[in-house]
């Protein structure tokens, strides 16, 4: 990716637009093209190419392990959160219902061996109990999902009461079931207790890691958004590590810049940015940036040259609605706002000893004079000191 650093001028008026050149003959006959400092305004500029991406990006990834039993989806269909994506092959319920029978048995053992003890209704509490508990630990992950969604104005705040009321409901009747098993084992000898919690406790956790691996073995739509990536199908068994599939949010599209890490330094959030790409007809502006990213990397250009770049992401709000997930835009961010200055011709402009100067016209004689510069572009160089408003410099000679 070629950097270049653009320095647009802007002439504020049709006369200030003109710059003069002329030919004016010195007292020893030689001529020489000149050219009248003038004012205009000159802002500052770095362009890059930039990627529409979006702030909301969800990835899934193949493990070797499990055949696609079904799909539910195609590349570029819409989906709803909570939709099915994608169902995995597995043995799982085979092995709950073996430790559900393991359950049962256990049950038998400690009601022959203690006659009048309900260990049916000990039993159907704790696994209760146990069921609960797994619930309030995926309410306290979905609620910390919620809050930070609601923070980044991605979700409601009744959504965000939605999940605090329900891990609230949960918490009270796990409070509840806590206080029923208390009460059905009160009769229990000490020994005999803590021997059946700790057999019964083993088989509760592992229906507790099935039930998360059958969570595990379908995959749902986490937000509405659209399928931008799909490398895999029915009867497929993914390789670890390989992206079988992406979910972009269309209504969070953000344009993502790697920009050299010497021009991100001179970069702050909110800065103004736009995109101006002639090849794709694509001009938006009133942009700004709203993230730079806090760690840089190396890459390397087409020819090999290592450099230091760093990502910002600019906001394209509904303005970039139409552009396509991956299209590669040129794109701005404006390092210094346009202001008047000083200008003249970059022809004008020489350099001697380390120092910059030009031949000023005075009485029709040239008179070298060193100047400090600013902004410099393609054709014309910001005056910050050395030279004044109407003098007259030299941009060549020519001999008679």
């Amino acid at each position: 990716m070629k950097k270049k650093l653009v320095i647009a001028l802007v002439i504020l008026t049709l006369l200030s637009i003109a710059i003069f050149y002329f030919l004016t003959t010195g007292s020893i006959g030689t001529k020489y093209d000149t050219a009248e400092v003038k004012k205009g305004e000159i802002e500052k500029y770095v362009e890059e190419v930039g990627t529409i991406s979006s702030k909301n990006i969800r990835s899934y990834y193949g493990n070797s392990i499990n055949r696609v039993e079904k799909l539910g989806v195609n590349l570029g269909d819409y989906v709803k959160e909570g939709q099915l994506l994608i169902k995995f092959e597995n043995n799982i319920e085979i092995e709950i219902q073996k430790v559900t029978k393991q359950i049962e048995a256990l049950e038998a053992t400690y009601n022959e061996a203690l006659l009048g003890a309900d260990f049916e209704s000990i039993n159907s509490v704790k696994i209760e109990i146990a069921g609960i508990k797994s619930s309030i630990s995926l309410a306290e992950e979905n609620k910390s999902r919620i809050e930070a969604l609601y923070k980044n104005k991605a979700a409601t705040e009744i959504e965000l009461e939605q999940a605090i009321n329900n891990l609230e409901l949960l918490k009270n009747r796990l409070a509840s079931l806590q206080n029923n098993y208390n009460q059905l084992v009160k009769g229990l000898s000490e020994n005999m207790k803590k021997k059946y919690e700790a057999e019964i406790d083993v088989l509760l956790l592992s229906l507790e890691n099935l039930e998360k691996n059958k969570e595990h073995s379908i995959i749902y739509a986490d937000f509405d958004g659209i399928i931008t990536d799909l490398n895999t199908y029915e009867g497929d068994t993914p390789s670890i590590g390989i992206k079988i599939l992406e979910i972009q949010d269309p209504l969070e599209k953000t344009l993502k810049i790697d920009f050299m890490a010497k021009d991100v330094i001179n970069m702050k959030p909110g800065m103004r940015a736009e995109v101006q790409d002639q090849n794709l007809g694509v001009y938006i502006d009133s942009l700004q940036i709203e993230r730079i990213y806090p760690k840089a990397f190396i890459t390397f250009s087409k020819l090999g040259v290592e450099e230091n770049r760093q990502t910002v992401e600019i906001d394209l709000l509904e303005s970039g609605s139409n552009l396509s997930f991956g299209l590669k835009v040129d794109a701005k961010v404006m390092i210094e706002e346009s202001k008047e200055v000083l200008i003249i011709p970059e022809e004008a402009l020489y350099e001697k000893d380390m120092k910059k100067y030009v031949k000023v016209l005075e009485d029709k004689n040239p008179i070298e004079r060193e100047v400090t510069t600013g902004i410099e572009t393609n054709h014309f160089i910001e005056i910050i000191q050395g030279l004044d408003e109407g003098e007259t410099v030299i941009l060549n000679y020519e001999k008679d």
